[in-house]
């Protein structure tokens, strides 16, 4: 009996596949409806039902159509709260019914932020920005001034903050294409995030006497621990791709709700609000002070002080945060060259950058940067810096991640001709001593530091004449913490000459520097801080001989042989393999 070959027409068809297209379909057939008739506003109901469907394919299509039903409404202004609202109006009542169907969309798209599929995370971000813009053009043209939808912008920024699932393609969205690129999005979002922070630390709101007192934030308690290093970690995340700032008024130019003067026109800002909700609050106190035009306020978006002042408020909240090592790292990383230069007032992280520095191991060594541009430009007085620092050179030192950093940095603090001799002296003997014990990787950066703080500090060059040898009969007290009272300017530099025998190549070659007249320009240091047991090993494989190395005349008979004392008699006699080792025969 013949087998009956299958058409190749006849697929398998899945059965949710197919109740998901249905549903897509049902889905813009109710999103046509509202569009032609307003008999079918009830269509948004079921349309927000669709947003906590299982199914993403399912989710993203019900967001979108919502997104295209609530677009007009908002550009005509159907959801703007009535004045005055009676139960015999009936639009008062669909607009009101509206705007409650409306945040319930809002508030489902900020729970889609928080969902673990990219998919929807991205898109979502999307929809809410696009209905950021609307509202806030909406309320710029009922108010005849710019205004920004802060509302609902605050509730993204705490979803942003919250989110359990933060995606790679979600924080690249928001960071790369809004919160980097437009001022207004990174001005509001340094606000909210320094709101939301501080009330989750449970800390006192600034006195404002220009808000009103609904609009205050209450003082709550400290929310959990996971919560705030989740909100840290957020944060975190997504403050630390911010690589620049305006620094000027004329870079403010970027706006994603439109700019507020666009012919750069001083124009009176009121300050009202004209929000969706009660709770609006899009204003900003200006606190720059001009005097020539009393009665004309600029937007605050307009003033580069407000900015910095945001920026400030951000970090300073952040930083109160439980930090967790590795975010503690990071921070000390980019203080000083993304964080401080746009402060007002930099010295507010004076006890976060000195408790940093007091705190030892590598949190010290990162500290170093931020601290020592508060005092040499912002005039910090700390007495105790080079006490602490000779206090971070210690064996451990040696082996750190962040130990070409620091000796970069340290050849920049003992640079001033001004420091003590006494002071100097200390570091370069300390250096010296550590030497003896450190890696060659870690000696070939002491070396060029030692002989550039020679040049520079003519009165330690007794230190290479000194009679001292050994530690036996050097002056120096390596246990003193206290650099000016070492004894080391009168110690001498034996140290330096012990390592001219080191068992590296080019550390001993290096160390001989010192018994050569001080006429070569000082070291690029730069070119010593990359040098690895890798790199050092690559250098000596690639390294050019004069010629063939010298190798044994006969052939060993294995690795491990015992000599045999050769007599008269044994003159042929061949080294004997060890008892044991006969496995090791070549």
């Amino acid at each position: 009996m013949a087998v009956a070959k299958r058409n190749r027409s006849e697929t398998k068809v899945d059965p949710s596949a197919k109740n998901i297209k249905d549903t897509v379909e049902q889905i813009r057939l109710l999103e046509r409806q509202v569009a032609e008739s307003k008999t079918h506003l009830n269509n948004i109901v079921t349309l927000i039902q669709y947003c906590e469907d299982d199914s993403s394919k399912v989710i993203h299509a019900a967001m979108h159509a919502l997104f295209r039903v609530f677009s007009p409404m908002l550009s005509r202004g159907e959801l703007q709260k009535p004045k005055k609202a009676t139960a015999e109006d009936k639009k008062a009542t669909v607009t009101l019914w509206l705007r409650d169907n409306y945040v319930k969309y809002l508030n489902r798209m900020c729970t889609i932020l928080d969902l673990p599929e990219a998919g929807l995370q991205v898109p979502a971000l999307k929809i809410l920005l696009d209905l950021i813009k609307l509202e806030s053009a909406h309320l710029s043209t009922l108010s005849g001034s710019h205004h920004f939808a802060n509302d609902l912008y605050l509730n993204v920024v705490d979803a942003l903050l919250n989110c359990n699932n933060m995606s790679a393609p979600l924080l690249d969205e928001f960071t790369q294409k809004y919160f980097g690129f437009y001022d207004d999005l990174r001005f509001y979002f340094l606000k909210n995030a320094a709101q939301i922070i501080n009330f989750a630390i449970g800390s006192k709101p600034k006195k404002d006497n220009k808000t009103p007192q609904s609009k205050k934030q209450k003082t709550t308690g400290q929310a959990p621990p996971a919560k705030l290093a989740l909100i840290l970690e957020n944060a975190f995340a997504i403050m630390e791709t911010l690589k620049s700032m305006p620094t000027e008024a004329k870079e403010l130019d970027e706006f994603w709700t439109g700019n507020p003067d666009p012919n750069n026109e001083k124009k009176d800002y009121t300050g009202e609000s004209f929000g969706f909700s009660e709770d609006e609050d899009d204003t900003v106190e200006d606190l720059t002070k001009d005097t020539s035009a009393a009665h004309v306020k600029r937007h605050p978006l307009l003033t580069l002080f407000n900015h910095r002042r945001v920026f400030s408020d951000c970090w300073t909240a952040l930083l109160r945060l439980p930090f967790t090592a590795v975010i503690y790292k990071k921070t000390l990383l980019i203080v000083h060259k993304r964080i401080i230069p746009h402060l007002p007032q930099p010295t507010v992280l004076m006890d976060f950058l000195t408790d940093s520095y007091n705190a030892g191991g590598a949190i010290s060594l990162l500290a170093l940067k931020g601290l020592f541009v508060l005092i040499t430009e912002h005039n910090l007085d700390y007495p105790d810096f080079f006490q602490k620092l000779y206090m971070l050179f210690d064996r451990n030192l040696m082996h750190v991640k962040y130990r070409a950093r620091f000796f970069s940095q340290v050849d920049i603090f003992l640079s001033s001709p001004l420091l003590p001799a006494q002071l100097v002296a200390a570091f370069i003997k300390r250096m010296a001593r550590l030497g003896l014990s450190s890696p060659p990787a870690s000696i070939v950066i002491i070396i060029p530091l030692i002989y550039n703080l020679l040049k520079r500090h003519p009165t330690c060059m007794q230190l290479i004449h000194g009679k001292a040898d050994s530690e036996k009969n050097d002056s120096y007290d390596a246990l003193q913490d206290d650099p000016m009272k070492s004894n080391a300017l009168q110690s001498s530099l034996w140290e330096l000459q012990t390592l001219q025998n080191h068992v590296a190549p080019n550390v001993a070659t290096l160390a001989k520097i010192f018994n050569e007249q001080f006429t070569k320009p000082s070291y690029n240091l730069e070119d010593f801080l990359d040098h690895t047991y890798a790199t050092m090993f690559q250098n000596e494989i690639t390294k050019k001989r004069k010629g063939e190395a010298a190798i044994a005349v006969d052939a060993p008979k294995g690795l491990f042989v015992a000599a045999v004392e050769e007599t008269a008699e044994e003159e042929g006699e061949q080294d004997a393999v060890v008892p044991g080792w006969e496995s090791w025969v070549f």
